[in-house]
């Protein structure tokens, strides 16, 4: 059955000592690096941003790329705006909706460890991940700290790694890059980032376009029998 999820980030952190490198005047570990981030994250209450994504498919050699805005706040409310679709979640209820088809799906809003989304990276990092600081430039030509997380056994197999951009001057996470277990290469690039701008949770609702068509899953769901 096809599902709607929206994903969530908990920023919590359980990455063991790496090897120290230099960001600025001072040296940190991986460690103290993850500390300043969930430090800042802990502070915010809202965010918003514009994205990029672009996929790579290895073996087919095709790349996807398109753009949006990013709204999120906590207690599990986000928004996610391109031109191919529109997702809302107020915490409890999902909207996705297509301006192609004129179509709504609506479902209820569940949780996935394993999916990566460009509202999770503005709650955080992930966990049941190791951390590594690693040598390299962000592409944008800021400073900024980079990571390469390894995953643990129990995400092993749908991350294969994952490498995070983190800008030395408020310790937001600006870049994220992951490839899965089938070679897939995701880019999300965060830019133009705003935190607690005090969004309304009007927002983080949905309004469902006249004449468009309305998919309730969460009905489907009701009349399946029990297992």
């Amino acid at each position: 059955m096809r599902r709607i999820i929206i994903v969530t980030m908990t920023v919590v952190f359980a990455f063991g000592a790496a090897e120290s490198q230099s960001t600025g005047k001072i040296k940190l570990t991986a460690t103290e690096v993850l500390e300043k981030v969930e430090e800042m994250y802990a502070t915010v209450n809202d965010a918003s941003a514009e994205f990029t994504q672009t996929v790579s498919f290895k073996y087919a050699k095709v790349e996807q790329s398109f753009s949006g805005t990013v709204s999120m706040k906590k207690k599990n409310k986000y928004r996610v705006e391109s031109q191919q679709q529109t997702l809302v979640t107020d915490g409890a209820i999902v909207w996705a909706y297509s301006p192609v088809n004129n179509q709504v799906l609506i479902d209820t809003y569940r949780e996935s460890p394993n999916t990566f989304s460009p509202e999770k990276f503005l709650v955080g990092l992930p966990k049941n991940f190791r951390a590594a600081l690693v040598d390299d430039n962000t592409p944008q030509g800021h400073a900024a700290t980079v990571l390469k997380l390894l995953p643990k056994s129990d995400v092993s197999k749908f991350v294969k790694s994952m490498k995070v951009w983190i800008n030395d001057n408020d310790w937001s996470v600006r870049r994220v890059e992951y490839i899965d277990m089938n070679e897939t290469r995701t880019v999300y690039s965060l830019k133009s980032i705003t935190f607690n701008s005090g969004i309304s949770d009007e927002r983080f609702t949905f309004k469902v376009p006249e004449k468009a068509e309305i998919v309730d899953l969460r009905s489907v769901e009701q009349k399946l029998p029990h297992q």
